[in-house]
């Protein structure tokens, strides 16, 4: 798991994976010293986007890895986490801190009907049912949040501590993003230690191995399955919150967020919630930090033409072609994983 291998190789590195990195240390280096300010910013703004898109791959990867559902709802769970931070602060005026809570488990209960009345249905189906299923949701989803809350974005007013920028010396950053990264390292260690060191954990992974064997062992694992999906869908809707309270929530962020979040599971290996964390860190970084790097350079050989406009809405997906290049199970998927 540490080290990952490169086709065709006994070796952990090739010499082109060397001069690779050996590129992006010193573009890193020089954009650090030319533009220091900038520098820490941006890499402070790819780690919470990096962050804010693990709690969504997270989800995802709980349900498709443990419970065999290709989840495109996930996104609008997510979405959901924003519009009922909305709902909850501005219009019934309830406290940041309270929302904090309520919204993710208020998603959470919409994954529990979207669970018992469709999902629990298409268990050891084919995937592309599941797939279809969720689609149908989500739209359902997207036009029941656009009639209760409209089409126009909205946000929210965050405690005035949160506002504050906290001053790293070089720049001065917003104490909402600190937060953030705070809060998503926290739940993503609580989700592993409940996967890989729990009970609870371990029977659920033995009832997706074999789940015959697993109820005749007195195991419930309809109670195990439901409990996942809105673990999976509340983390979403944190993240939902999250996010909204940072930038604001419109209807759009649904696409663009389950799009990106299927982008880190595949990149980190589907099955791996150890690779949707690396994966969409390294997504979130390189989103943020590309376009820097293509700026430093370009400063630097006088070509502007490097410059490449809009060039960190592809990085994500360039990301995912040179991995699976590599790779093609991720960076740590299991090799026959849902075959």
């Amino acid at each position: 798991m540490n080290e990952i291998p490169i086709p065709g190789s006994n070796r952990s590195t090739t010499p082109a994976a060397a001069l690779i990195w050996g590129a992006l240390l010193l573009l890193t280096v020089m954009s650090a010293v030319a533009r220091p300010g900038l520098f820490v910013d941006q890499a402070v703004g790819g780690l919470v986007y990096g962050l804010v898109l693990v709690l969504i791959a997270l989800g995802l990867s709980i349900v498709l890895g443990l419970l065999g559902i290709v989840n495109f709802a996930h996104g609008a769970l997510f979405m959901l986490g924003a519009y009922f931070t909305f709902q909850f602060m501005e219009v019934w005026g309830v406290s940041f801190w309270a929302t904090l809570v309520l919204a993710p488990l208020a998603v959470g209960l919409v994954g529990v009907v979207i669970e018992r009345s469709v999902l629990r249905h298409l268990y050891d189906e084919d995937p592309l049912n599941g797939l279809l299923a969720t689609f149908g949701i989500a739209m359902m989803l997207g036009e029941a949040t656009r009639a209760t809350w409209g089409g126009s974005p909205l946000s929210v007013t965050t405690p005035e501590v949160l506002d504050l920028g906290l001053n790293l010396g070089v720049t001065t950053v917003s104490r909402i993003r600190i937060f953030t990264v705070v809060v998503s390292v926290v739940v993503i260690a609580a989700v592993y230690l409940l996967i890989e060191r729990t009970d609870f954990g371990l029977s659920v992974r033995a009832g997706v191995l074999d789940r015959e064997m697993a109820e005749f062992l007195g195991v419930n694992m309809n109670v195990r399955f439901i409990s996942m999906f809105v673990l999976g869908a509340a983390i979403a809707g944190l993240g939902g919150v999250l996010r909204g309270s940072a930038v604001g929530m419109e209807l759009g962020m649904a696409n663009q967020f389950i799009i990106l979040a299927f982008v880190v599971v595949v990149v980190g290996g589907i099955g791996s919630l150890f690779g949707s964390v690396v994966a969409g860190i390294l997504i979130g970084e390189a989103s943020y930090l590309t376009p820097l790097y293509l700026q430093t350079l370009a400063d630097v050989t006088s070509i502007q033409a490097i410059n490449i406009p809009g060039i960190s809405g592809l990085v994500p997906y360039l990301v995912m072609i040179v991995v699976l290049l590599a790779r093609p199970r991720g960076l740590f998927g299991q090799e026959g994983f849902l075959e």
